[in-house]
């Protein structure tokens, strides 16, 4: 039996890919927002597309891009 503290509760379904609204001095028209929870939280552009994809169905793909001191991956 998984360790599901909220059973049914998917932390994935939480993001969505949508076209933000441009404004002026904002995004192009074409690019892609990765919202979590109605929040945008990292826009990507036309041509990544299959990586924002990823981004929202794969925790451990968003874990991989959260940038990381150097003391805190090991290094000297």
């Amino acid at each position: 039996m998984p360790n599901d503290p909220i059973p049914g509760n998917d932390p994935n379904e939480a993001y969505d890919l949508v076209h933000m609204k441009v404004e002026p001095h904002g995004l192009p028209a074409d690019w892609w927002t990765a919202q979590c929870n109605g929040i945008p939280v990292r826009h990507f552009s036309p041509v990544a597309l299959p990586d924002a994809e990823r981004y929202c169905s794969d925790p451990e793909y968003r874990q991989s891009l959260v940038k990381k001191k150097l003391w805190e991956r090991g290094g000297r």
